[in-house]
């Protein structure tokens, strides 16, 4: 999704603007997209949500296709076509990434503008062109809005690391036995993992208390009731496949709403 991140600072982006995406196009090739757990209640309403395990860390995802290269709610014009738009994508082209020159620790980030996303530009005259920083390089406008809306995951992407990291110190990942027809058979998808439902079931009273003490089991029970909603995936393609085919005008189609709390867009 990211081509070219690189730290924003007033002696490289002062007389540089920004602007915010257009659409989602951006996403187009992100089969899975990580989330936060705040997020989970109102993503698993439109979409499967699974974990994926990266250098003995386990996050969760945003399941929006099972082909890798993928995203099938996304229309061919760049419109969001589920009714969840995950907080990572909405912070584009911002993110943040871990300092190298200061290891180890979480606070330790700076903020990362894409510089191939397209959107970053020497004119201050464009209506929608929007600046970094004021005269006292101070964060400025709607910039400032990013680095609040960045610092608020942040913050919430550590609660994350914690409460998976308690899931999985208890053994309730599996894998996810998912398959999926790639036009000479089914095939396995691997990598994605689901809460093993019968390992929960089989947990001592100790642990089930302390699961609920530091508030997993609310999650625990998102993610497994959102395993239906695997099902979506193939209605998704089959929208995703019409659009194609007709592309017509989807402005008035949808709508976004938001109440996971994550306060930002662009508009």
């Amino acid at each position: 999704m990211y081509k070219s991140l690189v730290p924003v600072s007033p002696e490289q982006h002062r007389d540089l603007s920004w602007r915010g995406y257009s659409d989602y196009g951006f996403a187009f090739g992100e089969a899975v997209i990580p989330l936060i757990l705040s997020e989970l209640p109102r993503a698993s309403a439109d979409m499967p949500i699974g974990f994926v395990r990266q250098q003995d860390e386990v996050s969760p995802v945003a399941i929006c296709s099972l082909l890798p290269g993928k995203n099938y709610y996304i229309a061919p014009d760049g419109r969001w076509l589920g009714g969840y738009v995950p907080a990572l994508l909405r912070a584009y082209p911002f993110a943040l990434l871990r300092n190298p020159e200061k290891q180890g620790a979480d606070s330790d980030v700076v903020v990362c503008i894409d510089e191939g996303s397209g959107l970053l530009t020497e004119r201050a005259d464009l209506e929608d062109a929007q600046p970094f920083f004021d005269e006292e390089d101070k964060p400025v406008g709607k910039f400032a809005q990013v680095l609040n809306f960045l610092t608020q995951l942040q913050r919430d992407r550590q609660i994350t690391r914690n409460l998976c990291a308690l899931i999985d110190q208890y053994g309730l990942f599996t894998e996810w036995p998912l398959k999926v027809d790639m036009g000479e058979g089914a095939k396995d998808v691997t990598g994605i993992l689901r809460i093993d439902e019968d390992a929960l079931l089989s947990v001592s009273d100790e642990v089930f208390l302390d699961l609920r003490r530091k508030g997993a089991l609310p999650y625990i029970y998102t993610q497994l009731l959102s395993l239906q909603r695997i099902a979506n995936l193939s209605r998704m393609a089959q929208v995703q496949g019409q659009l194609m085919q007709a592309q017509p005008s989807l402005a008035d189609a949808f709508e976004i709403p938001f109440d996971d709390g994550l306060e930002f867009n662009f508009d």
